[in-house]
C-alpha cells in the first residue's frame, strides 16, 4: 500500500482537481508549499482536506521529482521510447515494459494515472487535457540516463518524447494495466462534487485591527478637511511641500483647514497671477521670465487640483466601500 498521506492526498486530488483550473500548471505559495512538506516530512498529522488544492497538487509534484530514478525508471527510458516507436503494437510493448517495473512503482503509477486520466476528461472545468498535464507532470516521471549531458535541443526532444508517452500511457492507462486499474474508478462530471467555497478576504481595516482602522479614518477626515488651495498657497510662499505617492498604503495627513487659510478653489490662477505682477515692472527685462514663471504656476495649480480630485475621489471610495462592508 501507499503511505497514508500520499494515498490522502491522490483522494482529494481526484475529487477535487477536475474542479480546479489550471491544477498542476498553477503555482502554490512558496512558504505554504516549504511549511506543509516539512510538516509531512517529519511524520506531522496534517490535515489534508484543509489545504489549498494547488498546493496539494505542488507537493506531489514534488513528491514524484524526489523518487529516487523516477517512477518510470532511468534505465529503462530506451526501451519506453523503443515501445512508442512501433504504432501498430504500442499497447502491447508498453505493457512489457511496465511489467518491468519494481514492483512497489505500478501501485504510485496507476493511481497517478487515473488521477491524471479523470482530470483530463474533465478539461471543461480544470482547463487541463491529457497532453497539458503530460506538459506539466511528465518530467517528473522519466528522464534519460545521460540528461545532465545533454545539449539544449537533445533535451527539448527528450521533453517532447517523454510528453507523448505519458499522455499515452494516461490515455490508455486501462488498457495497459488492465486489471489492476478496475477498482480505479473515475467518476463522472455530475459525481464529481460541488467546490469548496474559497475564503474570502477581509475587509482592510479588519486586517490591521482597531488600532489601524482609527488612523486611517483619522487621516481621511484631515485630508478632506484640508481646502484645496492651502497647498497651493504654501507652494506660492516657497514653503516646504511633501506630496506622497499615489499608490501609497495610507493617505497623507495635511494641517487642518483655518479661516485665514481656506480659499475657493475658481480663484486659484488670479492668486497666483496677483503675486507674480507685485514683483514686476510693465516694460522691466524681467517682464518676459515673470509670465514664464505665472504660467508654470498655473500649469503646477491646474495639475494640484486634479490630483486632490484624484485622491478625494479615492478615499471617498473607500468610505463607501466600509459602508457597504458594515451592512
Amino acid at each position: 500500500m501507499l503511505p497514508q498521506p500520499i494515498q490522502e492526498l491522490l483522494n482529494i486530488l481526484h475529487q477535487q482537481g477536475p474542479l480546479t483550473e489550471g491544477i498542476f500548471r498553477r503555482a502554490a505559495s512558496g512558504t505554504a508549499f516549504r511549511e506543509l512538506k516539512e510538516a509531512l516530512d517529519s511524520g506531522a498529522d496534517v490535515d489534508l482536506g484543509s489545504q489549498p488544492v494547488l498546493l496539494l497538487a505542488v507537493i506531489l509534484k514534488d513528491f514524484l521529482r524526489s523518487i529516487p530514478g523516477k517512477l518510470l525508471i532511468v534505465d529503462l527510458y530506451g526501451d519506453w521510447m523503443q515501445a512508442m516507436e512501433k504504432p501498430s503494437k504500442q499497447v502491447e510493448e508498453l505493457k512489457v515494459v511496465a511489467g518491468k517495473l519494481p514492483a512497489a512503482n505500478p501501485l504510485l503509477l496507476e493511481q497517478l494515472l487515473s488521477l491524471l486520466q479523470h482530470i483530463g476528461h474533465n478539461a471543461s472545468t480544470s482547463r487541463m487535457s491529457c497532453s497539458n498535464l503530460a506538459v506539466c507532470v511528465g518530467p517528473n516521471l522519466l528522464s534519460p540516463p545521460n540528461e545532465d549531458l545533454l545539449l539544449l535541443e537533445a533535451m527539448l526532444e527528450v521533453t517532447e518524447k517523454v510528453k507523448m508517452l505519458v499522455e499515452f500511457l494516461t490515455e490508455n492507462c486501462r488498457e495497459i494495466f488492465g486489471e489492476k486499474m478496475a477498482g480505479l474508478s473515475s467518476p463522472s462530471a455530475e459525481e464529481v462534487p460541488a467546490p469548496m467555497g474559497r475564503p474570502t478576504e477581509l475587509p482592510l481595516e479588519e486586517q490591521r485591527g482597531r488600532a489601524g482602522k482609527a488612523a486611517m479614518e483619522h487621516q481621511a477626515k484631515a485630508f478632506l478637511d484640508t481646502p484645496p488651495s492651502l497647498l497651493v498657497l504654501q507652494k506660492a510662499a516657497g514653503a516646504d511641500t511633501v506630496v506622497g505617492s499615489e499608490t501609497a498604503e495610507a493617505p497623507i495627513a495635511l494641517p487642518p483647514a483655518t479661516p485665514e487659510t481656506t480659499v475657493d478653489s475658481p480663484v486659484r490662477a488670479e492668486e497666483l497671477k496677483s503675486l507674480s505682477e507685485e514683483k514686476s515692472f510693465a516694460g522691466s527685462r524681467q517682464k518676459t521670465g515673470n509670465q514664464r514663471k505665472r504660467k508654470r504656476k498655473v500649469a503646477w495649480a491646474e495639475e494640484r487640483e486634479c490630483q486632490q480630485d484624484k485622491k478625494r475621489s479615492k478615499i471617498e471610495k473607500e468610505g463607501v466601500w466600509k459602508k457597504i462592508r458594515q451592512v
